[in-house]
């Protein structure tokens, strides 16, 4: 009796956390909570489990009615990105591998973070996060593999490309947040290319302003992908089991390159063994994908990887593409 009345509020609790598209999820202290999202549904396991080993009556078995029904909760959500998708079956199309990259200045290392551009070639890719002299230092170590660049006049974004940039600008789009829109020539083909890097949503007043600035994104996303190929990529600062995350794929008609591909965390990750802080020991738990690279419908996805995040505290998001 004392067990069960014990495990009613964990239960509930987890029953109510694994359906994201509730209204609750909408909510700033629930966005956060929500990073967790992989822990509880392991918690639900672990206590599915623990129940089928205990002996009981009525009460052990509804609490394992409701658990089964988290965890399938839990399954459902985290299960449809590994399901293939058909259009990815699909062949030709010009190939384009594209990266995205939080540095993360404050550990930034220019040897290190050479050293992994070069382990890693791709044919553009944003890096997130350095200031303008690191930027300046890196491209003078890849300017033989990435001879064009521009460097956003705000939010601390540069892109790197193999091939011609055209009409590169730094836009906020209303917004509080600055992002890199440009358009690169990829073989006589033009690909509008923007990254993005919305802050945290650690306070309400970040939580509101990043997501008016997906909405903003994906507004663009909307228009542009009808007149060009489009990738946005960046950090998002959003989990991909976000309502956020959700509403900008239905209102700008991109696509995630993890869909079909499996879900890729992408922070915290400590890959260099450097002594952690008591706050970065907690943030080392999480592992949440919030670097994301969405592409338009008409392009399909060969391959989705996360290297190792160097001395950075994300790991980078690579995809390999085929633009129709």
């Amino acid at each position: 009796m004392f067990l069960s009345i014990l495990l009613w509020p964990i239960v509930l609790t987890l029953l109510l956390l694994s359906f994201t598209p509730g209204g609750w999820y909408k909510l700033w202290l629930f966005e956060l909570i929500g990073a967790g999202y992989l822990w509880f549904a392991l918690l639900t396991l672990a206590l599915l489990c623990a129940l089928l080993l205990l002996k009981g009556g009525r009460r052990r078995r509804q609490l394992m009615v409701v658990l089964a029904l988290a965890l399938g909760l839990y399954v459902s959500t985290l299960g449809s990105w590994y399901v293939p998708r058909l259009r990815d079956a699909k062949t030709g199309g010009m190939p384009l591998a594209v990266m995205t990259y939080n540095v993360n200045y404050q550990l930034w290392d220019t040897a290190a973070v050479t050293e992994l551009v070069r382990s890693h070639p791709v044919d553009v890719f944003g890096l997130v996060e350095p200031f303008k002299e690191q930027a300046a230092e890196l491209r003078d170590n890849v300017q033989d593999l990435y001879p064009h660049y521009y460097r956003a006049t705000g939010g601390g974004l540069s892109l790197f490309s193999r091939y011609p940039i055209a009409d590169a600008t730094t836009e906020n789009l209303d917004t509080l947040y600055h992002s890199l829109f440009a358009v690169v020539d990829v073989k006589g083909k033009a690909i509008r290319v923007v990254i993005a890097h919305p802050l945290a949503p650690v306070s309400r007043y970040n939580f509101i302003h990043r997501n008016e600035a997906m909405a903003a994104l994906a507004t663009y996303g909307a228009q542009q992908q009808q007149q060009l190929p489009t990738v946005i990529m960046g950090d998002f600062n959003l989990v991909s089991w976000s309502t956020y995350f959700r509403d900008f794929i239905q209102q700008s008609k991109l696509r995630s390159v993890n869909l079909g591909h499996g879900l890729h965390p992408t922070w915290f990750y400590n890959d260099v063994g450097r002594s952690l802080s008591p706050l970065d020991q907690a943030k080392n738990v999480l592992k949440i994908p919030i670097d994301h690279i969405f592409v338009s419908q008409s392009v399909s996805v060969d391959q989705v990887a996360t290297p190792p995040a160097g001395v950075s505290d994300h790991r980078p998001v690579i995809a390999k593409l085929r633009v129709m």
